[in-house]
């Protein structure tokens, strides 16, 4: 990493589902934080990237699977971006995307449906979750008929690629509620 790629870096607080508070990384569109759980008796660190233009979040998690580690999960995002801190909140809506050779999975379309029924997701909310998934999918995924190469549209975007090892200080902690 140049100083001057490091300089274009903007400190930026995320605050996960209200549950997680951490340090992270702005760099146009993307944010990028690292932040720990537990999950089976274990502890474990995962770094996720919030694509703003989008309002997804994504990762490679930790916890998959040796066949499919990296690979990507993807949520759907409720994002209020406050400059300094941004505060991400899960949508129910998931995409795991694979290799280019493997089609992507949509998931938990069932549990938006419900939040829609139950009141927890608004219909003016519940449309626009709609749109950016679409949104997200021809952006970045879904392939032209004519494309001959294998490849996906735009995923990981070049911001993120610039992101996967950059170093900042790793700083999170568990907000009591």
């Amino acid at each position: 990493m140049t100083d001057t790629f490091l300089g274009q870096l903007t400190p930026t607080t995320v605050v996960r589902n209200g549950k997680v508070h951490a340090a992270g990384r702005r760099l146009a569109d993307v944010i990028v934080y690292d932040w720990g759980f537990e999950y089976e008796g274990r502890h474990w660190e995962q770094r996720s990237f919030v694509l703003l233009d989008d309002g997804f979040q994504i990762n490679q998690p930790v916890i998959f699977p040796p066949e499919r580690q990296g690979w990507w999960y993807c949520d759907l995002v409720k994002v209020v971006d406050d400059g300094s801190v941004v505060t991400v909140d899960d949508l129910w809506i998931d995409v795991i995307v694979g290799p280019p050779d493997h089609p992507y999975r949509l998931l938990d379309l069932h549990e938006y449906a419900e939040a829609m029924e139950s009141g927890a997701l608004s219909a003016a909310d519940a449309v626009d979750g709609l749109v950016r998934t679409q949104r997200f999918l021809d952006r970045r995924l879904n392939r032209r008929y004519d494309q001959a190469e294998r490849t996906w549209l735009d995923f990981p975007s070049a911001e993120v690629e610039q992101l996967m090892n950059v170093r900042f200080p790793r700083e999170w902690s568990i907000i009591d509620g």
